[in-house]
């Protein structure tokens, strides 16, 4: 039950929002301020209203609560047209589409849940997601010349520094505010979630980052506070030394720029949330997509683009986010992930023979896909043979039937077709289920 106080507040914090929205938009017409800036400008209106949450609230049910009401009234806004283009234009007065006022209350929400009364864990995710991001649109709109691909659109470098630089400040004070005595450490955090948060910002288009960012940001963030210093180092040096490699690019790999990002961020994301044993299976299909790519020439033939690398994390985060929250044990999680991206690299040699040769060897590509992307972390595990053989049984005899009827939806629709890439990853995290056995 929702108590009266806090009815209060949600009615108040409601009020603001939709009192703020036409007061805004006077303003912005009366300072002949961008539609960017009005729109970042209600951005950061909010992000600052709802980092007060902890202070407000003592659990989640209110926030989310205030997540559905405010929520439905930001899907009228963009639904009916002349709400659209009066009070609402101060979110929709851009051309591209967006749909980040429609996650943002969404993800708050979420944030504030997990977060479990740790501040930090959610003012940080929620200040880079609305300060940040304001900072390198803004800066983007009225600076960038340097543009590079983002997803459907396009994103400017400078932008992306100012957001870097922001995004560093929202970590880095709160941190030291909460103990200065780490002043290293938290720089050193700090970096690290800039970095990342840089990176997801700039592969993140139509408003998805305001989904993204803030529950990816706390998920790192709780594992990045618990590191020593000697880990910390570490995955600072892997953060630097991805960034470096995804801003030069791949001469091999026919991923584009926002999809090499996407998979970087997803190796590191496996590493950091669970452990280094489960970056060994998706690395296991990166290093045959370059080796692939290079021996068929394929980089100017296909154009993979952030579907694929959806469908990989599709297969992958289920059984990482399982070990981050303590739902599964290490074993059974890195069996899971194991299994997922072996039946990935299995449907995807067969859709490359077919293209290749015209045909597929579906048991050469069932091999080639547990030899290389799941012996790796099975042998990992050092679990008892015993215990594996019966899911590992299941999980090998389903994936040729996998392929085989995958590859008959190739031959009738684009292989790079969004849906076929998200039906494949729910089919190799299907195809991973029988590891529960082993619980």
């Amino acid at each position: 039950m929702i108590t009266a106080h806090e009815w209060i507040a949600i009615a108040t914090v409601l009020a603001g929002l939709l009192g703020g929205l036409p007061v805004l938009r006077k303003l912005s017409l009366s300072w002949g301020a961008s539609a960017e800036v009005s729109r970042k400008s209600v951005h950061v209106a909010m992000g600052i209203a709802c980092a007060c949450f902890p202070w407000i609230f003592d659990r989640p049910l209110p926030v989310w609560v205030l997540a559905a009401l405010a929520t439905i009234p930001l899907m009228l806004l963009r639904l009916i047209p002349s709400l659209r283009l009066g009070v609402g234009s101060g979110l929709h007065g851009i051309n591209r589409p967006s749909y980040g006022e429609v996650l943002f209350a969404p993800a708050v929400a979420l944030v504030f849940h997990l977060s479990q009364h740790n501040h930090l864990l959610y003012v940080i995710p929620v200040m880079i997601l609305t300060v940040a991001d304001a900072a390198g649109a803004i800066a983007g709109t009225h600076w960038g010349s340097r543009m590079y691909v983002c997803g459907t659109g396009r994103k400017s470098v400078e932008g992306s520094v100012a957001f870097f630089l922001v995004a560093c400040l929202c970590g880095f004070i709160p941190l030291y505010g909460a103990d200065p005595s780490r002043l290293f450490h938290w720089l050193g955090v700090s970096l690290i979630l800039a970095i990342l948060t840089t990176m997801a910002e700039g592969i993140s288009d139509r408003g998805f980052d305001n989904l993204v960012i803030p529950v990816g940001c706390h998920f790192l963030l709780a594992r990045l506070m618990e590191s020593d210093s000697s880990l910390l180092a570490v995955r600072f040096l892997a953060a630097a030394v991805m960034l470096a490699v995804v801003v030069s690019g791949s001469p091999w790999s026919s991923l584009t720029g926002s999809a090499l990002i996407g998979a970087a961020l997803l190796g590191y994301g496996c590493a950091v949330l669970a452990d280094w044993r489960f970056l060994l299976p998706p690395l296991g299909v990166f290093l045959c997509h370059l080796f692939t790519t290079r021996r068929h020439q394929l980089k100017e033939v296909f154009d993979h683009r952030l579907d694929a690398i959806i469908s990989h994390a599709i297969a992958c985060l289920p059984w990482v986010l399982a070990v981050d929250r303590q739902w599964l044990p290490d074993s059974v999680a890195l069996a899971g992930i194991s299994f997922s991206m072996a039946v990935q690299l299995a449907l995807l040699d067969t859709a490359t023979q077919i293209h290749v040769h015209g045909q597929a060897r579906i048991l050469r590509a069932t091999l080639k896909g547990w030899l290389i992307a799941g012996l790796p972390g099975l042998v990992a595990l050092w679990i008892a043979p015993d215990h594996l053989l019966l899911p590992l049984a299941i999980s090998v005899l389903l994936t040729p039937v996998l392929c085989y009827l995958v590859q008959s939806a190739d031959r009738r629709s684009p292989i790079t077709s969004m849906a076929m890439w998200m039906v494949k990853g729910l089919l190799s995290l299907m195809a991973a289920t029988p590891v529960l056995l082993l619980r």
